[in-house]
């Protein structure tokens, strides 16, 4: 029977999609803990000998460093807040979720996270309200006294079981969500247990349930009110499939780090057995016993014997050292694809400088963007601000730009031709990283509006 722990089978299929890129990032300690998963035994091949061959495995985690690498391109610059946000927001994005983490820093390990997963969820959330003893509406200053304020929380694909939506003025709307969690707690004076329990939220409440030590059933542990009459759960579609569903978008690149995880170790194995050579004998008595050494002789009374050794001829060394990097190349282009323009793409399929705005990597920035600007508007609701008051943000999209001196040049050369404005070749320069992105263009432009004509007149003499 099902209850309130149930997973649905949306949550299923997700899990399953996410275990392997989950695997990935775990390495090779994982890897090996996974066992004939995905490294299969040899059908002759013993335990014990099964057992030495993963022992002496390692895999080459291509699959974590372009999860890495890409997440590095788009933080190369931090998230830019659009001067339209509240200054209440700006306070919060200095911790936006009460555990220390900046909003740019937040925003890096949530993308770090979807882009193994292809999905996961931004959570508007907020303590409870104060409670005056006189039974009153709590204030303005009760907040500020109780340091009441709303944060984000970021939920990993496997944490959410279960929805329910339906659709409100065309639009498809959540009615119910159920978050698993692992929540800390006291356990005498001085050590902390952990408990599981499920979260329900609901327009305008929530409940919290864990399951009866006695009983085995999930019961209502907490519950309570919230002030905003709606879900303020945001999704991050780095490879949508439907709504608050993804699938990893470097599922490929997964696939095929399992086979050079599973070539390596027959490469690995066949070099062990190559290394040793075996020693061959003919014409000797099975009762004689052999000493082999560099100060030892053997001697039979055979003139016919012969005592040699079997050397592997290397030939499939070879063989699957081409596998190898034949894999490792198509592991490296499937990476690259991300930064591939495809309406665009060069015959040759090379990577330029103007490639941004179309690349799956840009789509997925543009995704991560709109998740943290609803997720600012839910902020700027629980702080009484207005609906949809969270204003807007940039995430960088400039992969592909750098301060080359020549682009350098030509920018210097363009602004004192005249072809472009003052504030383009600032701006220019910020992009590509010559200057600081903590230069304010403003105060840019009124440092030479207050040295003009002078400044004008040595830039257009030189």
């Amino acid at each position: 029977m099902s209850d309130v722990s149930t997973p649905t089978h949306e949550y299923n299929r997700a899990k399953a999609c996410a275990e392997l890129p989950r695997m990935l990032m775990g390495g090779t300690r994982a890897m090996r803990a996974a066992g004939e998963r995905y490294l299969p035994r040899f059908a002759s091949e013993t335990v014990a000998n099964y057992n030495a061959r993963l022992a002496r495995s390692t895999l080459f985690n291509a699959f974590k460093k372009t999860v890495a690498d890409m997440t590095g391109r788009v933080f190369a610059k931090p998230v830019i807040l659009g001067k339209d946000v509240p200054q209440e927001l700006v306070d919060y994005a200095e911790n936006i979720d009460i555990a220390g983490r900046h909003l740019n820093v937040f925003a890096r390990d949530v993308f770090y996270d979807c882009l193994q997963a292809g999905i996961g969820y931004v959570l508007a959330d907020a303590p409870p309200t104060p409670v005056r003893t006189d039974g009153l509406t709590p204030t303005i200053a009760d907040y500020q006294a109780a340091g009441w304020r709303p944060y984000l929380v970021y939920i990993p694909v496997e944490n959410l079981i279960g929805w329910k939506s339906t659709t409100i003025e065309g639009a498809e709307t959540l009615t119910q969500i159920r978050i698993k969690e692992c929540v800390s707690e006291p356990d005498g004076g001085y050590a902390e247990k952990t408990v599981d329990q499920i979260r329900v939220i609901e327009p305008g409440s929530w409940q919290t349930w864990r399951k009866n030590s006695q009983s085995g059933k999930w019961e209502v542990h907490k519950e309570g009110s919230s002030s905003l009459n709606k879900i303020t759960l945001a999704p991050v579609y780095l490879n949508r499939t439907g709504f608050m569903t993804g699938e990893p978008p470097l599922q490929d690149l997964a696939d095929l780090n399992v086979a050079h995880w599973q070539s390596q170790s027959d490469q690995r194995n066949i070099l062990t057995v190559a290394r040793v050579p075996v020693l061959f004998g003919a014409g000797i008595e099975t009762e004689t016993v052999l000493e082999i050494g560099a100060s030892s002789m053997v001697r039979v009374s055979n003139p016919d014997a012969k005592l040699t050794y079997v050397e592997h001829t290397g030939a499939a060394i070879g063989a699957g050292d081409k596998d190898l990097l034949n894999l490792q190349f198509q592991m490296q282009a499937c990476g690259l694809q991300l930064l591939v323009d495809s309406p665009g793409q060069t015959a040759t399929g090379e990577i330029r400088d103007d490639v941004k705005e179309n690349s799956a990597l840009a789509h997925m920035v543009a995704a991560l963007q709109d998740a943290l600007e609803l997720s600012l508007g839910f902020l700027a609701e629980y702080a009484g601000l207005g609906n949809d008051k969270g204003g807007s943000l940039a995430v960088n999209t400039d992969f592909g730009l750098s301060g080359r001196m020549g682009d350098i040049q030509y920018l210097t050369q363009a602004v004192i031709a005249g072809k472009i404005d003052d504030q383009t070749y600032i701006d220019e320069l910020k992009r590509r990283g010559a200057l600081s992105d903590a230069v304010d263009t403003e105060t840019v432009m009124n440092r030479i509006s207050d040295a003009a004509p002078t400044l004008s007149m040595n830039l257009h003499t030189h």
